[in-house]
């Protein structure tokens, strides 16, 4: 089965890719935002929203291999959360077809390491795994509120996350094997060998990733723009939608730098 995805709009192409647990229908005001500047196609990671038949597959790889099928024949690529992982698997399957790469709310790696220690614990992320296969519904619920900074904007940014949302089954199987990739995956070598544009725009109060990554971006790729949002947490572009798709349109329409001399 092929991914199910949602485009619209007009210009240069811009593929999105929602994070785990969620659908492209997260991405709605974001995407209209953009629209008027980009063809903006929206892609379903694997048992998610309407890609919900489609199996979770063994390894990231052969998850981006089901993304580029679905997307456009070259485009930007959004990816927020683990779809930043997608986004990056991607790029390191089929360069040429990937213009530059946008990580929104997303990092190479989301346990710590000792050489990577700007992420989640590795105990905590299995914790959060195991609560989800005993308690799938309530567990996720309770990531949908982890979403946000605990600032007076969290309660009207959840209302209208789960809005976008709607009340569409859960593919407990697909959720459970996305999670091993988020407990799993390090994409830090394919990202630092990418060879195309990246900016990262991420919440400066993000709940799910520490502020130090900023810095452990710019150290594993030199040349990578980095933007933050204050007070935004972990989907900024539900809260601060105006400043994300301002922010976005410039990364994308930003000149590549010249490459590096040897």
């Amino acid at each position: 089965m092929s991914l199910a995805s949602v485009t619209r709009g007009a210009g240069p192409d811009l593929v999105m890719i929602p994070g785990w647990g969620m659908h492209a229908g997260v991405f709605a005001g974001l995407a209209d935002s953009l629209s008027s500047r980009f063809r903006v196609t929206c892609v379903d990671l694997p048992g998610h929203g309407n890609s919900a038949g489609v199996a979770w597959p063994d390894d990231v790889g052969s998850v981006a291999d089901l993304l580029l099928a679905a997307a456009p024949p070259r485009a930007a690529w959004l990816g927020w959360s683990l779809g930043g992982l997608a986004a990056i698997a991607a790029s390191a399957r089929e360069a040429d077809r990937i213009d530059r790469l946008v990580l929104l709310a997303a990092t190479p790696r989301f346990t710590a390491t000792g050489d990577w220690l700007c992420a989640m614990s590795a105990d905590e992320l299995a914790g959060f795994a195991e609560r989800f296969e005993r308690h799938p519904e309530r567990t996720l619920q309770r990531f949908q509120a982890l979403q946000f900074s605990r600032d007076v904007d969290s309660g009207r940014g959840l209302r209208r996350l789960r809005a976008l949302l709607g009340d569409g089954e859960i593919a407990v199987p697909a959720l459970a094997a996305a999670l091993r990739v988020l407990l799993e995956a390090d994409m830090r070598a394919a990202l630092a060998a990418c060879g195309r544009p990246v900016c990262a725009l991420l919440g400066g109060d993000d709940p799910l990733i520490p502020a130090c990554v900023s810095s452990a971006l710019s150290q594993l790729l030199p040349r990578i723009r980095i933007e933050r949002i204050e007070g935004a947490g972990h989907a900024p572009f539900i809260t601060h939608e105006e400043v994300v798709a301002a922010t976005i349109a410039d990364m994308l329409q930003e000149p590549a730098a010249p490459e590096r001399e040897e």
